[in-house]
C-alpha cells in the first residue's frame, strides 16, 4: 500500500475507489461539478445526512455542514464539528435515495476523545506490538461507513501513519473491532534472507529475475495471518512470505494473458491439462516453493486453476493457475479448510 496524502475532499473520493475501502462515488465524465447552499437540499435528505453523522461521532457532538457539491448522480456534503477535532464528508445517492458513505476524518491529537478508552488502547498496543523495532505512529485516522460496498470492511476505524514507512491499521466495527494492519518498509529495513527469499521465489516461477521494488507488512489479529509482500515495479508479480515463519506463502507473476471474461470463459472452457500432466508440472515447482512432495495428491481443475489436495484432514493444499499459454504463473498455499495461509 503506498503512501497516503491529504487531497481535496473530491480527489479523496476519487482516490478510494482503488486505494480505500470506502464506497466511491459515481462520477459521470462529462458532468461538471457545481456547488450549493446546504438549505437547497430538501429536508428528508438533510435528516438522514444528520442520522448518519450522528451514528458516528454520538448524538451529543455538535457539528454543521457546511458545502454541497452536486456530481450529477450524487451530492458531496462537507461539514465540521464544531469542537475542531475533525471534518466530514458525506455521498447522498439522489437515485437510490439513500446516504451511501460517511467519513469523519480526525486530527490525531483528539483520538482520546473520538475513541472510547478500551479501544484506544487495543489500537495503540496492536500499533507498538506489530514491529517491536519500529513501533507504528499516525498522523491521523477517521471514522467510515459505507453500508453498501461489497468489499471489506465497510463499517470502521483507520488509522493513517507517518514518515517514510507508510502504514493503515483497520479496526473492523462489524467483526467485533478486529484489526488488520499494514505498512510499507524500505528494503533496506527488511531482513536480507527473507528479501533474497523473494528473488529467488520469482526466479523458480518465471524463469527471469524479477526486481523487488515495494516490501510491506501485513498482520491480521482476527486469524493470525502475518506476512511479507514484495512486489516489483509495476506491482503485477507479488511473493508473500509468513512474518513469522519465514516460508513462502504465494507467489504470482504476470502471466495473465486474456483480454476479458469471455476470452477466458472460451480459453479455459476445457482443462488445459490432464490431472496426471497437472502433476507432472508443477511437482518440482511444488517442492522448490513449498517443500511439499505431491506424489499422493489428487488434482481438482476449475477453470485455469487446480488444486492439488489430499483427503488426509489437517493437510495443506496448492492452487496452481495456468495462463492461455499453458504457463503456471500463480501458486499459492492453502489449508485444509481451504483457506490461504
Amino acid at each position: 500500500m503506498r503512501k497516503f496524502h491529504w487531497i481535496s475532499a473530491i480527489a479523496v473520493l476519487i482516490l478510494v475507489a482503488t486505494a480505500l475501502p470506502v464506497q466511491a462515488a459515481t462520477f459521470p465524465a462529462s458532468t461538471e461539478t457545481t456547488d450549493k447552499q446546504v438549505g437547497s437540499l430538501t429536508p428528508t435528505v438533510v435528516s438522514r445526512l444528520e442520522k448518519a453523522v450522528q451514528e458516528l461521532i454520538g448524538s451529543k457532538t455538535a457539528f454543521q455542514f457546511d458545502d454541497v457539491t452536486d456530481m450529477g448522480k450524487t451530492w458531496i456534503v462537507e461539514g465540521e464539528l464544531e469542537d475542531g477535532t475533525a471534518t466530514l464528508q458525506t455521498e447522498y445517492n439522489k437515485e437510490k435515495n439513500r446516504v451511501d458513505s460517511t467519513t469523519i476524518r480526525y486530527k490525531i491529537g483528539s483520538l482520546g476523545k473520538a475513541m472510547n478508552a478500551p479501544l484506544k488502547e487495543k489500537v495503540l498496543n496492536s500499533a507498538k506490538a506489530f514491529d517491536s523495532k519500529r513501533p507504528l505512529q499516525f498522523e491521523a485516522f477517521w471514522r467510515v461507513k459505507s453500508p453498501y460496498q461489497s468489499n471489506k470492511p465497510s463499517n470502521y476505524w483507520v488509522f493513517w501513519g507517518t514518515g517514510e514507512k507508510a502504514s493503515s491499521l483497520y479496526v473492523d466495527v462489524d467483526q467485533g473491532n478486529s484489526i488488520t494492519i499494514n505498512a510499507d518498509y524500505a528494503l533496506k529495513q527488511v531482513d536480507p534472507v527473507i528479501l533474497n527469499r523473494a528473488v529467488n521465489t520469482f526466479k523458480r516461477v518465471s524463469g527471469q529475475r524479477i526486481t523487488v521494488q515495494h516490501a510491506s507488512r501485513y498482520k491480521d489479529e482476527k486469524n493470525g495471518r502475518s506476512y511479507w509482500s514484495f512486489e516489483d515495479a509495476s506491482e503485477a508479480s507479488e511473493v508473500k512470505i509468513g512474518a513469522v515463519t519465514g516460508k513462502v506463502l504465494a507467489v504470482s507473476t504476470s502471466g495473465m494473458d486474456w483480454s476479458d471474461d469471455a476470452d477466458f470463459k472460451k480459453s479455459f472452457a476445457n482443462p488445459k491439462y490432464t490431472a496426471a500432466e497437472a502433476l507432472k508440472l508443477v511437482k518440482p515447482k511444488a517442492q522448490l516453493l513449498f517443500n511439499i512432495n505431491l506424489s499422493s495428491y489428487k488434482v481438482k481443475v476449475q477453470g485455469n486453476q487446480y488444486t492439488f489436495f489430499r483427503q488426509q484432514k489437517g493437510t495443506d493444499s496448492i492452487v496452481a493457475k495456468v495462463n492461455k499459454k499453458g504457463s503456471f504463473y500463480e501458486f499459492s498455499l492453502h489449508s485444509s479448510d481451504g483457506k490461504m495461509l
